[in-house]
């Protein structure tokens, strides 16, 4: 239950109709991208060269900035496969709603079985059933960490289901630009975070979170594709994610049903014979 809800969590990581995404599929680009020439105001020292750069930098976020997605409540339905050393698991269906800065809803169902798994987070708390062993998880958001294994907040975690980056500061350097993709670098507390974005809208392409304690080796990589459109909102409705610490995990999702802005409910129980930790 652990593992699964870890990995249902991690990969909704963090997404109507837009026509000239269809044909944008997921793609392995590497980071910075390659054969490319880097951007000629952040190639020199001068001041005026320095100044311009700041300012190309502080455009670049900007322009990322504006295509976050706003919304007051969202649902999804997906699909997911996952492939860690150990196992490997297709065909798992999940439905998640959101009210923004309120709660987080998830349930995992199981081809044949059904739902095995629920779970809604707040700002505050994570609460989980495992339906198949009649266990609930009952944690401090803060305390999440056993359950969940990365460290988070309740926004960072509301970004990531939504698609908006995550670990994006002002601290912007490493700047490479290429007619198609634009790549650059920024530091957080925690995370050392590389982004790819398309140079003509400045959507996401890729993201990788790397920790800063090299001990640790842990790293997540996101993939986005296929961006479609409702009611001018762009959302990558395909995923992949890539976990990375001592052992990988592999995840594929594919959004098939999206609403925004919708009423919701976030319906939550634990029955009276399950074991509680």
């Amino acid at each position: 239950m652990k593992q699964t809800l870890a990995l249902i969590v991690l990969s909704i990581v963090s997404t109507g109709l837009f026509s000239c995404r269809h044909s944008r599929q997921i793609a392995g680009t590497s980071f910075p991208v390659t054969d490319t020439t880097q951007h000629n105001i952040i190639s020199k020292t001068d001041s005026a060269s320095v100044a311009a750069s700041n300012a190309y930098n502080k455009e670049l976020i900007s322009k990322l900035r504006s295509n976050y997605i706003s919304f007051n409540t969202f649902s999804a339905k997906l699909k997911i496969d996952f492939e860690t050393e150990a196992k490997q698991m297709s065909g798992i269906n999940a439905n998640m709603r959101m009210q923004k800065d309120s709660f987080i809803w998830i349930s995992v169902s199981a081809p044949i079985i059904g739902e095995v798994a629920r779970a809604i987070i707040t700002p505050d708390s994570l609460k989980a059933i495992d339906k198949f062993h009649k266990i609930a998880y009952l944690r401090d958001l803060r305390d999440a960490q056993d359950v969940l294994n990365i460290p988070f907040d309740f926004k960072t975690l509301q970004d990531l289901i939504i698609g908006n980056p995550v670990y994006l500061t002002d601290s912007v350097y490493q700047v490479v630009k290429t007619p198609a993709v634009i790549s650059f670098t920024c530091d957080s507390t925690i995370f050392t975070s590389l982004f790819n974005v398309f140079a003509d809208d400045y959507i996401l392409q890729q993201s990788k979170v790397m920790d800063k304690d090299s001990t640790r080796g842990r790293s997540v990589e996101l993939t986005y594709g296929e961006y479609k459109s409702l009611d001018k909102i762009k959302f990558a409705t395909r995923r992949r994610v890539f976990v990375e610490e001592k052992s990988y995990t592999k995840i594929n999702m594919d959004f098939n049903k999206i609403d925004f802005d919708q009423p919701v409910s976030f319906p939550f129980t634990i029955p009276s014979n399950y074991s509680r930790e």
